[in-house]
């Protein structure tokens, strides 16, 4: 009754899977959306794979460019994805991450390689859904599909020899060949033994009476010991104990195969370098394989029974107390030995339930996984690239301090050999301006005795030459009043060019007094100007000038008095002069002085000729004449440049051709303050001053 609950519950199991299959497969064909999915390639050092070609799911290969990166449209049934493959065959995916729309796979180089084998049988047709065992390095187990073939990896040094390499449960393989890269594997079916029906045994003295012609008749090592556990194998033959023996070692290597084979069909195929759609498909077969063994089991298991039970039914009521009793034990034990296979049968289907329910939980969360571990690829990306350019900066401060140590030393070397003729040069040098600075000072001392001589020489030439000029001037004089008509208009002459000759000598005294200035005192400004400008009163009269002097009667300051009227004779002599030639009816003069901060200021305007600007550089020089018309010596301005030089200050000039000219001087002084009086303006013209 046990018995019949178990497949009930397997059926409703198989019942329910086939179900939930048929939901899927339905769901899947529903929808078929299409998803750009953007793939990007790396090495294990995580730098971009280019040109790489991939294949997902099994479907056409495509390129990832030069970039290591390709975008692609994926059905929403290629999700999850079941496979990567590299089309370079030195290549594999190592692992891939879907997250976001973007599949990041990392490859690797193989340190295996797939040979693949077709399985026929002896007439040349594939055999398919077979599972294969091949014992190689490692034992792999695998299941041919369509075209019975089926990939074994192998090392990469390491060769498929022999077909008896090769185990397939009812086949016995024969040959082996390569052909076009592919191993051929053929197989012959292993002909079925008809079971051996035996006796029925009423007592347990059938085993103790067996004949030894039905040895091959035992199948399992439960019988053999049964049988040959109380039998006088002492008493046999050699020869008797020699197929004992055989068949002994036969059911042992029987029962180790089939050990082997149920631990291999499946497991084998699991291993490290198997994809997970392979471990699943191979669990999937291994359950719908024991389901069929169980039902297998249960009809064997039945016909046992069925045997069992007719043995019973013709011999149980020959048997004896204690051989019932030890049936009646044995039976105990088997219904134990059910029920406990019963409790661990489910306990196993629980824990599998539970396997896969955890399975499920970490596929469903595994979503979220991929975002962890993309996340966590990113940040080891950014702190690789972050550690690299760390790296590389390094070494660039490196290089360049490699650099600058370089050159310090080199131009520390070129410094000290600098330094040394630094030292010399700075000796000739010194020893050059120790003699320089005695040469120069013996040199300004000859200059300034000789500046002393020349001013000495000047000064006294023109006092001595003026005497007998001032001599000849009153012989003239005299003459006149004694002499005719025509003596005196020759005297007037002669007293002209005498005049002329004196104020040359004046001004040539002059000049030897500026450079040696004497008389430092307080001026009064007002006074100076309005006694220079008497000095030209007959010249202002005779051609009607108009003459005016601005100027505030409390402007009094320390400086040298000489030269200030050296200053303001030569400036309103030149005005009166050109103020004439343009318009003699309408001449005018006007000199204006103040004080500007710490400086006075003199200007003397002229509403004469004006002045060409091409000789404006020259009109300082000596000797220099602006026109032919002048009537001077060329030194009045010179004396003017020289006079305000010594007196530390500066001159400005302002012109118009034809229109005007404007003199302006500024040199420092050191005022005295008087109590406020008016300005006093002089004209010249009616000999009148005005308050």
């Amino acid at each position: 009754m046990k018995t019949n609950i178990k497949k009930v519950r397997i059926l409703n199991w198989s019942f329910c899977g086939r179900v939930a299959i048929a939901l899927v497969i339905s769901f899947s064909s529903l929808a078929q959306k299409k998803q750009m999915v953007q793939v990007k390639v790396f090495d294990q050092q995580l730098t971009p794979s280019r040109n790489a070609e991939v294949s997902i799911n099994n479907k056409e290969y495509f390129s990832v460019g030069n970039k290591g990166t390709a975008f692609i449209e994926l059905l929403e049934d290629d999700f999850p994805l079941k496979s990567v493959k590299i089309k370079d065959e030195k290549f594999e995916a190592a692992s891939w991450n879907f997250s976001k729309g973007i599949l990041e796979v990392i490859i690797r180089v193989k340190n295996y390689q797939l040979a693949r084998v077709v399985v026929r049988d002896g007439n040349n047709a594939p055999l398919t859904n077979l599972t294969v065992t091949f014992a190689g390095r490692k034992t792999t187990t695998a299941t041919t599909g369509a075209s019975g073939s089926f990939d074994i990896p192998l090392a990469l040094d390491e060769k498929i020899n022999a077909p008896e390499q090769f185990t397939v449960a009812g086949f016995n393989p024969v040959k082996l060949q390569s052909v076009n890269g592919q191993m051929i594997l053929t197989l012959n079916a292993v002909k079925p033994v008809a079971p051996v029906v035996q006796a029925p045994v009423t007592t347990r003295t059938y085993f103790k009476d067996f004949d030894l012609s039905k040895l091959d008749s035992i199948q399992s090592l439960t019988v053999f010991y049964a049988i040959f556990k109380n039998f006088p194998i002492k008493e046999m033959s050699e020869e008797a104990k020699r197929k004992i023996d055989a068949k002994f070692n036969q059911l042992v290597a029987q029962l180790q195969d089939s050990v082997y084979r149920g631990n291999s069909r499946f497991m084998g195929k699991i291993s490290d370098s198997s994809f997970v759609s392979d471990d699943m498909g191979n669990l999937l077969s291994q359950a719908q394989q024991e389901g069929r063994t169980l039902d297998t089991q249960r009809a064997e298991f039945e016909e046992k029974i069925r045997i069992i039970q007719e043995k019973l039914a013709s011999g149980i009521s020959t048997m004896d107390e204690g051989t019932r009793a030890n049936l009646l034990s044995d039976l105990t034990r088997l219904e134990m030995l059910l029920s406990s296979n019963e409790s661990q049968f489910f306990k196993n289907q629980n824990d599998y339930r539970d396997i896969i329910n955890s399975i499920k939980e970490k596929y469903f969360d595994i979503t979220e996984l991929e975002g962890k571990l993309s996340k966590s690829e990113e940040q080891r990306l950014v702190d690789q690239r972050m550690f690299r350019q760390k790296l590389f900066i390094t070494l660039g401060i490196l290089l360049v301090f490699g650099v600058l140590i370089i050159l310090l030393i080199y131009f520390g070397d070129r410094l000290k050999k600098q330094k040394k003729e630094l030292v010399l040069v700075n000796e000739e040098i010194k020893t050059i301006n120790e003699n320089l600075e005695s040469i120069v000072t013996e040199r300004t001392k000859l200059l300034e005795a000789t500046n002393k001589e020349l001013d000495t020489f000047l000064y006294r030439a023109s006092h001595d030459l003026r005497s007998p000029v001032c001599s000849i001037i009153g012989l003239c004089n005299i003459a006149l009043q004694t002499s005719g008509e025509e003596s005196k208009d020759l005297m007037q002459r002669v007293v002209l060019t005498t005049g002329t000759m004196d104020r040359l000598l004046k001004k040539l005294a002059i000049i030897s007094e500026i450079n040696q200035p004497t008389d430092f005192s307080s001026i009064n400004l007002l006074d100076l100007a309005d006694s220079v400008g008497n000095s030209f009163s007959h010249v202002v009269r005779e051609q009607h000038i108009k003459l005016n002097i601005n100027c505030a009667a409390d402007l009094v300051f320390h400086s040298y008095p000489n030269l200030v009227a050296t200053i303001l004779t030569n400036l309103i002599e030149n005005a009166l002069f050109f103020s004439v030639m343009k318009d003699p009816d309408n001449a005018h003069v006007d000199v204006n002085a103040e004080i500007k901060g710490n400086a006075v200021e003199i200007s003397v305007y002229d509403n004469g000729i004006g002045i060409d600007p091409s000789i404006t550089h020259r009109l300082f020089d000596m000797f220099f004449k602006g026109t032919e018309k002048s009537k001077g010596s060329g030194l009045g301005l010179y004396i003017v440049q020289k006079s305000v030089q010594a007196l530390d200050g500066k001159i400005k000039i302002e012109s118009e051709v034809g229109g005007f000219s404007k003199f302006t001087v500024q040199f420092p002084m050191k005022p005295i303050t008087f109590e406020a009086d008016p300005k006093y303006k002089i004209d010249l013209t009616e000999f009148e001053v005005n308050k």
